[in-house]
């Protein structure tokens, strides 16, 4: 364990010093949470539209006639779900493992490149990694679009990526967040298909009537 804590350390200082003034300026504002928001305000409008979904998705396979209000916000309920799942269990470990932030370690924080601040004070694990990673993963499995699929797992690489550079998490920090995202976002696509199927059987019972 010494030993995988001391690599992660390494790791840590290598990604923080492979630096250029226009990558500070570009991982900086790629952890900035605001300014992400009119991304998520474009998805949560894209839920609501047909044509956002691929023909392999599972409401083109099983949702004809279902209205899009309700498909929608039933991508949007499981979103919201991983959201909050993923930043909480975050904050929980973080408070329960209370690992210092590499530029608080004792041992290699006056190394460590500070471009954005310090953060708090406990960095394991990474909420960015498995929010971004959360919601990355089950939207593409939501819409099934493989350009959204790239484009969306790139940006929150990206994201995962520039907190190890801005000195905010080490590498088993952002890995862990993104495992955690993986895990919920696989768990909430459970919970969108239980409610896509679920406003399906509804919908068939109102058209069939009372027997």
């Amino acid at each position: 364990m010494e030993r995988l804590i001391d690599l992660d350390k390494q790791l840590l200082l290598a990604i923080n010093h492979w630096t250029s003034p226009w990558a500070d300026q570009f991982m900086t504002t790629m952890s900035k949470v605001y300014i992400w928001f009119p991304l998520y305000i474009l998805v949560t409008i894209a839920v609501f539209i047909p044509k956002s979904y691929s023909r392999r998705s599972l409401l083109s396979r099983e949702g004809t006639g279902l209205k899009m209000w309700k498909a929608g916000l039933a991508a949007v309920v499981s979103v919201l779900v991983c959201y909050i799942f993923t930043d909480h269990v975050s904050h929980l470990v973080r408070n329960a493992v209370c690992r210092p932030r590499p530029g608080l370690d004792p041992e290699i924080g006056g190394l460590v490149r500070l471009i954005a601040g310090a953060g708090n004070p406990y960095g394991f694990f990474s909420g960015h990694a498995a929010n971004t990673i959360g919601f990355a993963l089950l939207t593409s499995m939501i819409l099934k679009r493989r350009i959204w699929t790239a484009v969306s797992m790139i940006w929150a690489l990206l994201v995962c990526y520039s907190r190890s550079y801005l000195g905010h998490h080490y590498p088993i920090d952002v890995l862990t967040g993104i495992l955690c995202g993986i895990i919920f976002a696989d768990a909430c696509y459970w919970l969108y298909k239980f409610l896509i199927r679920l406003a399906i059987l509804r919908a068939d019972s109102s058209r069939q009537g009372p027997s």
